[in-house]
């Protein structure tokens, strides 16, 4: 059942990407809708299930690792003004709002700052997608956003450490918090470290060995432990796997490593995670909560967007980039996804609001590439 399941689910997401991109939309945008097709909010046909799940995070992570292997080092360094202080703008814009706006409906403080933590992140992973789409991952915007994004998913991880250890959530917090954040500094630290001085002298000898698809079977598995174990210290696997990716923009054999993962990625798991985004989807009872799902949508939009846009005009982009970085730091995507998921589980977040919830964040996923695509084939100012 499950092949069968996983069978339709990918030549769905196939044949909806190809008209997505017929009638000019980005591929991403029909992968989601072949989930939305598909799931609870279409035929029910296919429900997401802890295998698609887990197709679907070995998906981000190869999408995340190719976002940095595609990236240049560089162009990131010289980026890194503008990409703190977008971040930052894309932080505690919408953090302060988004508390405001909880207070005023009574939600309490609680809620309240978990809304502003929830929609206070960034899917570095659906803009990354977009901007590979369209060649502009090394452009000036596209430079400033992946850092900026980065950054940004790390801040969320930190707010939502700080959350759980300030309100007792989820008995998580064994170290306290102040540990919890060296581990996950510690190990991020840590194994950029040992991959920068290990992995120069472990390619060359693998690629010594005549076995057919060594490095990439090395490559791979590498990328799912120090996921799997960022996981486990708290910190987002994507964001890791990102990161390892830019250790090898400069090694030899790059080429083929980068080729053999677009193949693995695009063919299998890269759509089964856009497309489980669209099987999160649920309309049940959601009509009670639709003034609340707009409401949430615009401030999430515009949230997102305006406090980017006037921090990369501060750091002196034009219009047009700054139009661009806007746009790609709205969606929300898996990392909140991952939030509301901790937080369900921790029984601070209602299902009711929950299902609102992954109903604004799956609008601010396909607003973005649908809004990002023109930008990207427009003139600078």
């Amino acid at each position: 059942m499950t092949s069968l399941l996983l069978a339709t689910l990918l030549l769905s997401a196939l044949l909806l990407s190809w008209i997505a991109e017929r009638i000019g939309l980005p591929a991403v945008v029909g992968q989601i809708g072949a989930g939305l097709v598909l799931g609870p909010a279409g035929f029910a046909f296919v429900h997401s299930t802890i295998t698609i799940d887990h197709w679907a995070e070995i998906g981000v992570i190869l999408l995340m690792f190719l976002a940095g292997i595609e990236s240049d080092l560089s162009l990131l360094k010289a980026h890194l003004k503008k990409s703190i202080a977008v971040a930052l703008a894309g932080v505690v814009t919408p953090f302060i709002i988004f508390y405001v706006f909880g207070v005023l409906l009574h939600y309490g403080n609680e809620q309240a700052l978990l809304w502003a933590v929830l929609f206070s992140a960034t899917s570095v992973s659906i803009t990354a997608q977009v901007l590979t789409e369209y060649r502009q991952l090394k452009s000036d915007a596209g430079s400033t956003i992946l850092g900026a994004a980065v950054i940004d998913d790390l801040l969320a991880v930190m707010m939502w450490t700080v959350f759980q250890a300030s309100f007792g959530i989820g008995g998580q917090q064994k170290f306290g918090l102040g540990l919890t954040l060296f581990f996950m500094l510690a190990y991020l630290v840590g194994l950029l470290l040992f991959l920068a001085f290990f992995l120069p002298k472990l390619l060359p000898v693998l690629a010594r060995i005549s076995q057919p698809g060594l490095i990439l079977t090395v490559v791979f598995a590498l990328l799912l432990f120090a996921a799997h174990f960022a996981e486990a210290v708290g910190l987002s696997g994507a964001i890791v796997a990102f990161l390892i990716g830019l250790l090898f923009t400069k090694l030899p054999g790059k080429e083929g490593i980068e080729h053999g993962m677009i193949l693995v990625g695009n063919v299998v798991f890269i759509p089964v995670f856009f497309a489980n985004i669209g099987l999160k989807v649920s309309w049940a009872g959601q009509l009670g909560h639709l003034w609340l799902i707009v409401l949430l949508t615009v401030l999430a939009i515009l949230t997102k967007w305006a406090g980017p846009y006037l921090a990369a005009r501060l750091m002196h982009m034009t219009k047009h980039s700054a139009n661009v970085v806007g746009v790609g730091m709205v969606s929300r995507g898996e990392m909140a996804l991952v939030i509301a998921n901790l937080a369900l589980s921790a029984k601070v977040l209602e299902d009711s609001l929950y299902g609102a919830f992954v109903l604004v964040i799956l609008l601010t996923t396909v607003f973005t590439p649908i809004v990002l695509k023109p930008l990207l084939k427009g003139k600078n100012n």
